[in-house]
């Protein structure tokens, strides 16, 4: 496992969230925190897996360019699962850079991570 730094930024129809932290990477797997939510990022050649968790909930989420997959979403308030269609927009992996533009149920997301030793 190597410590890396990260610069991420998460933009929503509603909220812009940038974050400069530290975090861990290993062969094709990132993992850090973002407030309380712990974010995993599976990289593969042409697809994306994120995992975003906290104590509320828990979120999987598949990007594959061009392609509606289903997300799911576990809220533990109510101990329900919901799927979640994720329509991915954009998916550039690039060197240290990842970049996503994503639609997900309605709502647009703009993703992007970089990170270097």
């Amino acid at each position: 496992m190597g410590k890396v730094f990260l610069k991420s930024n998460l933009i929503s129809d509603i909220d812009n969230l940038k974050l400069d932290t530290n975090g861990i990477k290993t062969n094709n797997k990132i993992i850090y925190k973002e407030n309380n939510i712990t974010v995993t990022i599976l990289i593969f050649n042409n697809k994306i897996e994120m995992n975003r968790s906290s104590l509320e909930y828990d979120i999987n989420l598949l990007f594959e360019l061009n392609t509606t997959t289903n997300s799911t979403y576990l809220f533990f308030g109510t101990n329900k699962k919901f799927t979640l269609l994720t329509y991915t927009k954009k998916l550039i992996i690039k060197d240290n850079k990842i970049n996503i533009d994503y639609n997900l149920e309605g709502n647009n997301f703009s993703y992007s991570l970089e990170w270097r030793d």
